[in-house]
């Protein structure tokens, strides 16, 4: 059975939500966990948003595994989790590729996310016949809705769509803007920022050449992470986008920021995975919960494009579908022609002796003839499994009127039930 469980950070408690790092670096380990408990394929895919984990196999070991390294009792977080099989479980990868199924509606980001994702999975050994080509044809498909839809040239990333809202709530234009993080997130939150024209941008991060070449980049200034405090005394906008286990903003530091500032705090825009912010009673940063009004209002503008790309989902589920459907046929068909070529050999065995002396092209011919009955012969029953494949019970029908043996666990079969 193909599967998928996703988990979304807007729906977890605040106390698992900080244990969201802890899958991202385990996450070789619960991929080759999987791949030992009997999991024949895995594919773990992490994002901000998301926490979504793609199998072959038995899903209720996979949801143990997962629980386990998000230290999670799985009874709580049994009705926080989606689930999705066979096709429902490739229409969502299939969404997730394009864009459609984030709150910033068609993100470029997220295709880079799917590839690393991919590298993962296949330098632990957990991709294969079946997760293999569902993968690259979600990629494939990403890449066509975004060079045939507007998806491509209008949608925003998730940093774009925060600094927006900051802006909303305090103009950036001629302000100190402080980034706290030059990954893919600082790195769009940058760019976005220019935009207004700050009077001057500060980037911080862990790594100082990561820092020095965003901030050449945008016309900014770079930092250590050790500056942070200093430079948030300064600052009248803050970004934090750092990956990290644990706040790295807590009260005390806050504190001292209030202090050095008579008593305000800069505007903090908090995008952490977890939180970098410590939560504080009196203190509402913007976090990636806020910016739901204006990923809606994107969805509306690009209403036209998200229909389109929807369609072209439909299309490559369909095309995801019948090569599964021929993935399970393939052994019946071999078996068929196998047993059709058996008998062919037994009444060649019988009729030669009965034919007297044949010369070699004699020989030939009649082989030729053979071979041409047969293949004529089985055209309609083979062309019959092919169709039938997309439906279980009248393949199984057919299985038993040509005397085939079906096996479901080899061959499994595309599940037509709607999610509940």
């Amino acid at each position: 059975m193909l599967f998928g469980i996703g988990l979304r950070r807007q729906r977890l408690p605040e106390a698992f939500r900080g244990r969201w790092r802890l899958l991202e670096e385990s996450a070789d380990v619960l991929l080759r966990g999987l791949s030992g408990a009997g999991l024949a394929e895995a594919f773990l895919l992490l994002t901000c948003e998301r926490i979504e984990l793609y199998g072959v196999g038995l899903d209720h070991e996979a949801f143990r595994q997962l629980a386990q390294r998000l230290q999670a009792p799985p009874e709580e977080l049994l009705p926080l989790q989606a689930r999705w099989r066979d096709r429902e479980a490739a229409r969502h990868l299939f969404r997730v590729a394009a864009g459609l199924d984030s709150t910033a509606v068609g993100e470029p980001e997220i295709l880079g996310q799917i590839r690393a994702a991919y590298r993962r999975a296949r330098a632990a050994g957990t991709i294969g016949p079946v997760l293999g080509p569902l993968v690259e044809q979600a990629l494939a498909l990403g890449r066509k809705v975004r060079a045939r839809t507007a998806l491509g040239a209008g949608a925003l990333s998730l940093g774009t769509l925060a600094v927006r809202a900051a802006h909303q709530r305090q103009p950036l234009t001629g302000r100190t803007v402080l980034i706290a993080g030059a990954g893919t997130m600082g790195t769009q939150i940058a760019r976005a920022v220019r935009r207004y024209g700050p009077a001057r941008l500060i980037v911080l991060s862990r790594t100082p050449a990561r820092a020095q070449a965003l901030a050449q980049e945008v016309g900014g200034e770079a930092g250590g992470l050790v500056g942070l405090r200093p430079a948030l005394a300064q600052a009248d906008c803050a970004f934090l986008a750092l990956a990290a286990p644990q706040p790295i903003l807590r009260r005390a530091d806050l504190e001292w920021v209030r202090a050095q500032r008579g008593g305000t705090e800069p505007l903090l825009v908090d995008l952490g995975m977890p939180p970098n912010v410590e939560s504080e009673e009196g203190l509402h940063p913007l976090r990636l919960e806020d910016l739901q009004a204006l990923a809606e209002d994107q969805r509306q503008r690009l209403a036209e494009a998200i229909v389109h790309a929807e369609a072209l989902v439909e299309d490559a589920v369909r095309q995801w579908e019948a090569g599964w459907a021929g993935r399970r046929v393939a052994p019946l068909i071999a078996t068929l022609q196998a047993q059709a070529e058996r008998i062919r050999q037994q009444e060649l065995a019988w009729a030669w002796p009965k034919l007297g002396d044949l010369t070699p092209a004699q020989r030939a011919r009649i082989e030729q003839l053979t071979h041409r009955l047969v293949r004529k012969l089985l055209h309609t029953p083979l062309t019959q499994l092919r169709a039938l494949a997309v439906d279980p019970q009248a393949l199984a029908l057919a299985c038993r009127l040509w005397g085939l043996e079906e096996d479901p666990a080899a061959f499994p079969r595309p599940n037509r039930e709607e999610p509940g």
